[in-house]
């Protein structure tokens, strides 16, 4: 599987804004002018981090954006998934083993499920808090 920039530049925005957090929100322009991002293409990607509730916006003047949860309970499988969607490598592992095809008797789904769970099992273990620490 190859992640596309929705899941290079939201994950690098998100540590960004977990490495700000503080009392007061934090802005999509500072953010997009230190990781040197798009400001309209991080907006975007705030849209869908918003609509999974992994960040909350606050309007006004001290507006921006902050996270919905703390940083330790935010994995970077949940940024991903909200960023690309499904996240399995092929089409049978992410519809929960099932394949599309009739009469389907692949060999081969082991695979891709086994695939599957692992890439799930690891980027449900790295925690937001985890990338900022470093």
């Amino acid at each position: 599987m190859i992640f596309s920039t929705k899941s290079e530049y939201g994950l690098r925005a998100l540590v960004n804004l977990a490495k700000n957090q503080g009392q007061d929100p934090y802005s999509l322009a500072k953010i997009a002018k230190e990781e040197k991002i798009s400001l309209a293409y991080l907006e975007r990607l705030f849209a869908s981090l918003k609509k999974a509730k992994l960040v909350v916006s606050v309007q006004g003047v001290k507006g921006g954006y902050k996270l919905a949860k703390p940083a330790v309970k935010i994995s970077v499988k949940d940024i991903f998934t909200a960023l690309e969607g499904s996240l399995a490598p092929y089409i049978c592992a992410g519809l929960g083993g099932l394949c599309a095809k009739k009469g389907c008797d692949c060999q081969t789904k082991v695979v891709w499920q086994k695939l599957d769970q692992g890439i799930s099992k690891t980027l449900n273990n790295i925690k937001l808090s985890d990338l900022i620490k470093s």
